[in-house]
């Protein structure tokens, strides 16, 4: 008998539904998502609701996916690696046969696992006019300070597969890589991307880059560009709780997740305002506060892209509330006043709070950059193995 707590993935489907504007991306490389399917079936979940799942990741009556693309990172490479051996012992096989050698090198390997992610939505792509269905996969983060480094891995891996979107770490010099890469048409997603001044700085990149490949005739037409922002990982910094904690200012779970839906809400008006050709994806959303998933019913009725891992599609199949995210909202006045009383915080929502070396020397950066860096170490032993 199928399990009442997790069951409806309808919930999920009416998001789309009430919002045109909006997309849904797996968070995840594609080939995991078997993985997930089998866990819910080991937890009792019913063949109904498999059902239904499965086609999120295959063409239904109108010929397109639930999913409108994917985004991944190291992490989440490594957990395909990790968990499917086979995936790796292919790649190696299909790097001796396709990369004319005998023992490729590992970035080689690591890029094939991302062509094979985009050969599962490359048919999406074309058949939704080649603005759905991209894949993203990301240049080492280990070289996040390193331009040229960036710039040759972006143009290789955009050169894998059309619908590949190139991850680019939101750092100072990732800036200068996104404006110098858009200038050539290759399709970008900003990552370690956190807050209002972040985003904005980044829109800026984007926009000066697409007006230089315009000048020189770059063709747009199956270009995208996508500016990720980790909300969890903010709201959980380190410089937030100690003000909060110094100012006697108590920060229930329910202002966290407040404040995270405003960054959202300020960073996707002030992309509109500068007229870049961007679009904010939201992803680390968190449920809360208690039971409810307020992440993700209020930022779902914006024109944004959110991420759904596996956690987020059985927190949403079970804690959306329907009747909360058809109406109206505006994040409370008291909430507000609230976090502008906190210096972190206030600067976090203005368009000129942090400079990129504040937002390098936070809490949230180092440790995402760090986690990345990490993820992408074990990716390279793994796939250097013979």
């Amino acid at each position: 008998m199928e399990r009442a707590t997790i069951c409806n993935p309808e919930l999920l489907e009416g998001l789309k539904e009430r919002n045109p504007d909006l997309e849904l991306w797996w968070d995840a490389h594609p080939g995991y998502y078997q993985v997930f399917l089998t866990s819910l079936r080991e937890k009792g979940i019913g063949e109904a609701t498999l059902s239904v799942l499965r086609r999120f990741m295959s063409h239904n009556e109108g010929g397109t996916f639930f999913f409108d693309g994917v985004t991944t990172n190291p992490p989440l490479v490594l957990r395909l690696l990790e968990s499917r051996p086979q995936v790796v012992s292919r790649v190696q096989e299909l790097g001796r046969v396709f990369l004319d050698s005998t023992r490729p090198k590992w970035f080689d390997l690591y890029m094939m696992v991302g062509k094979l992610g985009a050969d599962k939505f490359l048919s999406n792509f074309y058949r939704r006019g080649r603005k759905h269905g991209f894949v993203c996969l990301q240049v080492d983060p280990r070289k996040s300070t390193d331009e040229d480094t960036m710039i040759l891995q972006a143009l290789k891996i955009s050169r894998m597969s059309p619908n590949l979107m190139v991850k680019i770490p939101a750092t100072k010099a990732g800036l200068a890589v996104m404006e110098e890469i858009v200038s050539f048409g290759v399709p970008v997603n900003a990552t370690s991307c956190f807050c209002v001044p972040q985003v904005v700085q980044v829109a800026q990149a984007i926009q000066r880059g697409y007006e230089k490949g315009k000048a020189r005739g770059i063709d747009y037409s199956s270009w995208r560009s996508v500016i990720t922002m980790m909300l969890g990982r903010w709201e959980a910094s380190t410089e937030l709780v100690e003000e909060a904690k110094a100012r006697g200012i108590v920060l229930e779970e329910e202002d966290l997740r407040l404040f995270g839906i405003l960054m959202a809400q300020r960073a996707t008006e002030a992309v509109r305002v500068l007229g870049s050709p961007a679009k904010v994806l939201v992803c680390s959303t968190r449920k809360g506060p208690g039971n409810a998933y307020l992440h993700l019913e209020e930022i779902a009725k914006l024109p944004v892209v959110i991420t759904m891992n596996p956690e987020a599609i059985e927190w949403g199949m079970t804690l959306l509330r329907e009747e909360v995210a058809q109406r109206p909202f505006e994040v409370p006045k008291a909430t507000v006043a609230k976090l502008t009383k906190i210096d972190f915080a206030r600067r976090s929502l203005e368009p000129d709070g942090f400079t990129m070396d504040d937002i390098a020397a936070s809490s949230a950066q180092t440790y995402n950059l760090r986690e990345f860096s990490q993820a992408m170490e074990k990716i390279e032993h793994i796939l250097s193995k013979e």
